[in-house]
């Protein structure tokens, strides 16, 4: 009997041990962070950029990384990510990123989809201008104006990091996020919203 009762308390060990990782991995999807607020307009240099089109960006379909909004002057001008109107991406943190992690894959993506004449003129722009990023946790929020006219525009949490007036190289820097390698599918969902907007 006692040996039985020794089985018995062996499995419930093992089928507890078995169902810890389902229970923390189930309590991450239900509970996970709390969404960082995209605000519906953003004001900027005496202009009002109106929120277009959002996407959340996950990892491995489990863990909501960044809340992503894309802000036009007026929604009804947006043709596609890369049209020349001027445009502001938010990017709303959810979870800690290290400002490393922000340079990297910048770098990456870039070298992997500027065609070589962009890559001959912007590269070594691009390369010093994301050196800038700084670590982020859940809450931060990054506002990338792309000024197609002007170059860009980056702050972190309403402090500026970065100006350029470049502006030959505003637009190929969304190829980042939104080039041939893109950096995750939800991306590609955040540009085809943008070209069903008209």
């Amino acid at each position: 009997m006692c040996k039985i009762a020794s089985k018995t308390l062996s499995l419930n060990k093992q089928l507890i041990h078995l169902s810890l990782p389902l229970v923390v991995l189930s309590l991450l999807v239900i509970s996970g962070p709390v969404a960082a607020k995209l605000e519906p307009s953003v004001s900027y240099q005496q202009t009002e950029y109106q929120l277009c089109a959002k996407q959340r960006v996950t990892k491995a379909l489990l863990f909501d990384v960044v809340d992503v909004g894309v802000y036009y002057a007026d929604c009804k001008q947006a043709a596609d990510i890369f049209d020349d109107q001027p445009k502001l991406l938010r990017f709303s943190y959810l979870r800690d990123v290290t400002g490393d992690q922000f340079t990297e894959g910048a770098d990456d993506f870039l070298r992997d989809n500027l065609p070589p004449q962009e890559k001959d003129k912007c590269l070594t722009y691009f390369n010093e201008f994301n050196t800038v990023y700084k670590d982020v946790t859940d809450g931060d929020y990054y506002d990338l104006f792309v000024l197609p006219e002007q170059g860009l525009d980056l702050y972190l949490n309403n402090q500026q990091l970065a100006q350029s007036d470049n502006s030959g190289c505003a637009l190929p820097y969304l190829n980042i996020w939104f080039g041939e390698e893109s950096m995750d599918s939800d991306f590609e969902e955040l540009r085809d919203q943008i070209k069903a907007l008209n």
